[in-house]
Formats: structure tokens, C-alpha cells, sequence
């Protein structure tokens, strides 16, 4: 029954051209920024298969990962925002208002996350 109402909600949430091309702007976005920052990532890695991130010039926060890691932390950002976004559409009949705060917190979210991203790799140029 869960899955019957999550389409009958997603599917109105689609009519809505804001939550469409948010939906859509928002998981472009995040999967662009999570794979051009992973491929930056991996082609400064070690041939040992290990990645240094500096995540501080001034403090000197390193952090060595095996490439398993790496991806983990590229990946764990990504199932949470569309987890967000999908429970906005859930939502999103019951609640037109959570269902856009969702979204639009999805939005933040990536943001956020594109501005971490683009600092990691700057620094670690």
C-alpha cells in the first residue's frame, strides 16, 4: 500500500513544474559536481591506491584513505540528498509545504555540498 501512495504522491509532486525542475536541477547538479570531484580526487591519488586529503592548509588535517573510502564519502552525500528529495515526494500530497521544504533543503544540501567539494580539490591541487 506504501508504494501505491508514494506514486500517487510522487506523481502529483511531478505535475508541479517547481518540484520537477528543482528535482531534476538538484540531482544534475550532485551527481556532476560528486563525479567531476571524484575523478579530481583519483587522478591525484598515490599508484598505491591510497588518496591524501588535505582538508586545512593552516591546521595541516590530512587524512589518508584507501579508494573504497574515497567513494564511500563521495557516495553517502548523494543517497542522503535523494533521499530527501524522495521523501519530499512522498510528502508531498499529504503536505504541499513539507514536500517543497524538502526540496528545497535538498537544494541547499547540494550547495553546500558543491562549495565542500570544490575546496577539497582546491586544496589538494
Amino acid at each position: 500500500m506504501i508504494w501505491d501512495e508514494w506514486r500517487f504522491s510522487s506523481r502529483i509532486a511531478w505535475e508541479n513544474p517547481l518540484m520537477r525542475w528543482g528535482m531534476i536541477a538538484t540531482l544534475i547538479s550532485l551527481l556532476a559536481a560528486s563525479a567531476y570531484s571524484g575523478y579530481r580526487l583519483f587522478s591525484l591519488s598515490l599508484p598505491s591506491g591510497y588518496v591524501v586529503t588535505h582538508y586545512t592548509v593552516y591546521l595541516g588535517i590530512d587524512q589518508v584513505l584507501p579508494y573504497p573510502w574515497l567513494i564511500l564519502i563521495l557516495l553517502v552525500p548523494v543517497v542522503l540528498i535523494s533521499a530527501t528529495m524522495t521523501l519530499g515526494y512522498y510528502f508531498y500530497r499529504q503536505d504541499v509545504l513539507a514536500g517543497a521544504s524538502l526540496l528545497t533543503l535538498s537544494a541547499i544540501t547540494t550547495v553546500i555540498w558543491i562549495i565542500q567539494l570544490f575546496h577539497l580539490i582546491k586544496i589538494n591541487i
